[in-house]
């Protein structure tokens, strides 16, 4: 009887450049042109940290070490059947959302403010301390299905007298986290599991370019050229412009824009008509608001089996990044911005103010 084979298990992504990989063992990514194919024996080729058809790197926040990035396995990539041990890295993604310059994690958005509070030495504040728990896991079916759950903790300083809700940081800054525990749990008591403990790096989720992450300022034109700049795309119609400054929506970080039908006569002739704005886009996303609900359940279940499971904006600017779409459009939005039409522009440049008849 013939010996039977060990099967040969290959990579799902390039380790390249993190692009899906088509079936039937390709030898060469489509995307970057790299070699992935899996050799003939021997462990698959490790996954990198960029998440499958991203198209934005992760940002690397240092935790227990400082580790390269191709390096540390995200939850859902470990593709071995044994899981990670002390010579193997995995990264854990904290709930943060992205802010102007930076991050911030709040009490409420996954994180919890600890009672204790402790005196900064020569300071004359207190340090508020926050805790939250991130699982990692592997591939299904993978790493015998052990679930290592991670807490980590943040700190952040006030003033005497002062409360805080969480903390922030600027990018490119060390932020004030760390791992505080680690534990493997069994995949089906879920109870301790006793094994050696992997390097643990703590990773920001994938951080999508939007408004203020550009320097870009909404232009002018005569609102003839704008309305042909925007007939160039999707939405052709009037919308006045309902804050100028980013802000979170439903759809993360963007400008909110409200749909406004042509000014009249009498009150253009009394001043009292509304500066007007057109907005260019190619792809978006139309959706009506009271089917918004379902469709964000969609994308945090499709998140979770990545370990974006993060109760964050950056899980919907992920999403809608990763299919491609440059806006959003609610129909039905009256509830929401007491407009019939809202869209969520995520570029200045998307917008143009018109100006003249």
């Amino acid at each position: 009887m013939p010996a039977s084979k060990t099967p040969v298990h290959r990579p799902r992504f390039c380790r390249h450049c993190g692009a899906a990989l088509p079936p039937n063992a390709p030898q060469f990514c489509i995307a970057c042109g790299g070699a992935v194919g899996a050799p003939a024996s021997g462990p698959p080729a490790e996954p990198t940290v960029r998440l499958p058809n991203a198209r934005v790197d992760q940002h690397v926040l240092g935790g227990t070490i400082r580790l390269p990035t191709s390096g540390a396995v995200p939850p859902g990539l470990w593709l071995h059947e044994e899981p990670p041990g002390p010579d193997d890295a995995v990264a854990v993604y904290a709930p943060l959302r992205a802010i102007v310059g930076g991050w911030s994690g709040l009490s409420g958005a996954g994180w919890r403010r600890n009672d204790e509070l402790s005196q900064p030495a020569g300071g004359s504040g207190r340090i508020f301390q926050f805790d939250t728990t991130r699982d990692w896991f592997p591939a299904a079916g993978r790493g015998q299905g052990l679930r290592l759950a991670v807490r980590l903790r943040a700190q952040a300083e006030a003033q005497q007298g002062h409360e805080r809700r969480g903390f922030r940081y600027r990018a490119h800054h060390d932020p004030p986290m760390e791992v505080a525990e680690a534990r493997w749990r069994d995949p089906v008591t879920g109870g301790p599991c006793d094994r050696p403990l992997p390097q643990i790096q703590i990773m920001a989720p994938p951080r999508v370019r939007r408004v203020s992450d550009y320097d870009e300022r909404i232009e002018e034109m005569p609102a003839a050229d704008a309305a042909a700049w925007a007939r160039e795309g999707a939405i052709h119609d009037l919308f006045e412009l309902l804050h100028a400054s980013q802000q979170r929506t439903p759809a993360g970080r963007g400008l909110p824009l409200g749909e406004s039908g042509p000014a009249s006569w009498v009150s253009r002739v009394i001043g009292l008509s509304r500066e007007r704005y057109h907005v260019q886009a190619f792809h978006p996303l139309i959706c009506r608001w009271p089917d918004w609900r379902k469709q964000r359940r969609q994308i945090q279940d499709e998140a979770r089996g990545l370990g974006l499971d993060l109760g964050t904006d950056l899980v919907m600017e992920w999403w809608l990044d990763r299919q491609g779409y440059d806006c959003v459009v609610f129909e039905e939005a009256r509830p929401l911005y007491d407009h019939q039409r809202v869209v969520i522009a995520f570029r200045r440049s998307q917008i143009v103010r018109c100006v003249g008849d």
